[in-house]
């Protein structure tokens, strides 16, 4: 019934008009090559939605295959489209109410904003009855308004037994625009046929997505073609007007009302109301069910931070407030345009766009982790090879067809743009980095392995190195390769043999080390006279997310050159650990964690490391916010409170401290802690990643150190 409420009736209605405009009969055969596309793309659609029940359709496929700066794109346009789509459907809902009231009060003049006011109070109508009675309160009107469309073949069909005019003379010329008018009708009309992916928006809420999902997709698709096909079929056969000219000539001037009109002619009185109540209904019904899901999609994008986190917020099981800001954009769309060509051509661009990368989405996830144990779709992979094709050309023909509608979704985009990189994309990152922590699968879904590099040159140090580097790398799907570099000094001969003694040493505690976790080991010795100019060379061969360092004089600054000299380098993620030696990772049980004002470049690897922790240890954290003399309590406190949920961590984890001294409030704190997770200066620019006071805090904490730098930025 939610696929059904959101494709019967609405597009055939507004966009009927529109589409015998430009082709003709051939409007027809336009809405069956729409229907063989949408079946294409609906076999993807019910494949992913089996294997990714959550809300938020598109946008979560895109999120599991695509980098969260890239999901964020999908997100953001199919929230748009929906709102578009929600902006047309209010409009054939007004036009409907006012041709109601004009059958009803022929001599009463409506005001000129009629059409406006009435659009937006149908969405605030809908609105408010999706935020008190949830998804399925559209269920009757769906049902009655196919009853409806039945009826109408009917009539149509009745009438058509009766006509003089036969069906081949009805279709004569059956393409007057060439196949360019069909494309063209095709790209106007895509629209009429969304909607069933609306289905995997909501399937969170279904019960037996596996099965059900895919089942509601292709039957909305059958029912809604049957309908528009025997529709179509009568409207172009008995739908003309009495001075014996074509059908389609006379209606394609009439707009949304040439469902209407032709209803009346071959209906009589009774036609007309049967399609003034269907169109009332269709169009309402399109509006409710799309505005559902354009909340879903906005309220999983702000369960991700991809959009502003009070959007995530829920009252019962309703997103309310990614409701009613879904409703304030479909008003803000008609009061400034009310234009449904544009609207519509706008809608169907972005759809056909969104749709081949849910076809290249699905061919992704068939790729990296192999078929599903639900759906899957047949003819891999020329179905969704296929799909691409066709929806990327028919978009592309639009775009150049309608420009206007290429404008309007340009400057969405921009206008997203600047508020993911301003306000959004810190926290968004975290909370995917996050997200992969706890979920290996996500790693190999986005196409990474992982690997993390991990210089080696004590033997007492190699076993908790290798510990600790195992740990960052995803279980089953990052790699560790731990490098030993035999230092050698080019005027003594036999110095590199001594050097190899020692590295060799090193690596065998590496091995023994990996032997004991039941994990991979992959060792790499390397004889140089300069150990961080192979490190660096070595990290530009085989290109690992994080280096791992392990370090016991890092609060000494001549400790740090040559850090930085690595770091700078290799523009690779850093961890360093400055612990004792025989220190081991089985001792933490509790991690400080200091924070700073605002969003940090840090937080996504921060996130990484903290959860692994939590999932290796499942180590308590506590977030730590020194106040200086003159900040601000309560915005301070927004803030770290702000951290611990992209974190994922409780309010209570929350400590907040007034001092002027933030080193030595960091280690007095460090006393009641197992670890302390520093995140050191700022990679870009020219200035020190490991300044003043870093070198403070590591000298003077009562525990073990893991500083992190995140260079390396994961778009």
């Amino acid at each position: 019934m939610v696929g059904v409420g959101a494709m019967v009736g609405a597009g055939i209605f507004v966009l009927c008009g529109v589409a015998m405009n430009v082709s003709g009969p051939g409007a027809i055969l336009a809405f069956a090559l729409n229907g063989v596309v949408t079946f294409i793309t609906a076999f993807a659609f019910a494949e992913l939605a089996a294997v990714f029940p959550e809300a938020g359709g598109a946008y979560v496929y895109a999120k599991k295959v695509f980098p969260i700066d890239a999901a964020f794109g999908v997100g953001w346009v199919l929230w748009f489209a929906y709102v578009v789509a929600c902006a047309l459907y209010s409009l054939g809902f007004a036009s409907f109410a006012a041709y109601t009231i004009h059958k009803l009060a022929p001599g009463f003049d409506l005001p000129a904003l009629f059409p406006v006011v009435a659009a937006v109070g149908g969405a605030g109508v809908s609105a408010v009855i999706l935020a008190t009675r949830g998804a399925g309160a559209g269920n009757l009107i769906s049902v009655a308004k196919v009853v409806a469309f039945l009826i109408l073949i009917g009539l149509g069909i009745a009438a058509l037994g009766e006509s003089t005019k036969s069906v081949t003379d009805s279709f004569d010329p059956f393409l007057p625009f060439g196949f360019t008018g069909v494309l063209s009708a095709m790209g106007f009309t895509f629209i009429a046929l969304e909607g069933y992916e609306i289905i995997a928006a909501v399937s969170e809420d279904v019960k037996d997505p596996e099965r059900n999902v895919p089942r509601a997709m292709f039957l909305s698709i059958g029912i809604t073609l049957v309908v528009y096909m025997g529709l179509l079929f009568v409207i172009l056969t008995v739908g003309g007007p009495e001075n014996g000219s074509d059908a389609w000539q006379d209606l394609g001037t009439r707009g949304e009302m040439a469902v209407a009109v032709a209803a009346k002619r071959f209906g009589g009185g009774f036609g007309e109301w049967v399609v003034v109540v269907a169109g009332l209904l269709a169009t309402f019904s399109a509006l409710s069910a799309t505005l559902l899901a354009a909340s879903r999609i906005s309220f999983a994008m702000a369960r991700d931070r991809a959009l502003p986190r009070r959007l995530s917020r829920l009252k019962g099981d309703t997103p309310v407030s990614a409701l009613y800001l879904s409703t304030g954009l479909v008003a803000l769309i008609v009061i400034v345009t009310g234009d449904v060509g544009i609207a519509g051509a706008a809608a169907s661009l972005v759809f056909l766009v969104l749709f081949a990368l849910a076809n290249a989405a699905g061919l992704l996830v068939r790729m990296r982790v192999g078929p599903g144990r639900g759906f899957r779709a047949p003819l891999y992979p020329l179905l969704p090879i296929a799909g691409i094709t066709c929806c990327l050309g028919l978009a592309f023909f639009q775009a150049f067809e309608v420009p206007e509608a290429s404008l309007v979704v340009c400057a969405w985009l921009m206008l997203g743009c600047g508020l993911y990189l301003t306000k959004l994309r810190h926290s968004a990152r975290t909370v995917s980095a996050r997200s992969e922590t706890f979920d290996a699968d996500l790693i190999r879904l986005r196409g990474r392995a992982p690997l993390v590099l991990v210089p080696i040159a004590n033997p007492e140090s190699a076993e908790p190195l290798v510990y600790l580097g195992q740990a960052l790398a995803a279980p089953g799907v990052g790699r560790v390769l731990a490098l030993g570099v035999a230092e050698f000094d080019p005027a003594r001969p036999d110095s590199g043999e001594d050097a190899y003694k020692s590295v060799e040493a090193a690596m065998r505690m590496a091995v023994r080390a990996a032997s004991k976790l039941g994990r991979p080991f992959e060792g790499v010795v390397r004889l140089a006279s300069n150990a961080p100019q192979v490190i660096v060379q070595t990290a530009a061969e085989r290109r690992p997310e994080t280096i791992l360092f392990g370090m016991s004089n890092m609060d000494a600054e001549g400790g740090t050159d040559f850090l930085e000299g690595v770091i700078q380098g290799t523009r690779c993620d850093v961890v360093v650990l400055n612990a004792p030696m025989g220190w081991s990772l089985n001792s933490v049980s509790t991690v400080l964690v200091p924070v700073a004002t605002g969003a940090s470049p840090h937080n996504p690897l921060r996130a990484r490391v903290l959860g692994m922790l939590m999932r290796e240890r499942n180590c308590a954290v506590r977030l730590l916010q020194v106040v200086g003399d003159d900040g601000d309590d309560k915005e301070a406190r927004r803030g770290l409170l702000r951290h611990a949920d992209d974190l994922g961590l409780p309010d209570s984890s929350c400590l907040m401290v007034r001092s002027s001294d933030p080193a030595g409030t960091i280690i007095d704190q460090s006393q009641t802690a197992d670890l302390v997770v520093l995140g050191l200066g700022n990679s870009h620019g020219r200035r020190r990643l490991i300044g003043d006071f870093a070198r403070e805090v590591v000298g003077g904490a009562a525990c073990p150190v893991v500083a992190i730098a995140q260079v390396r930025q994961r778009h």
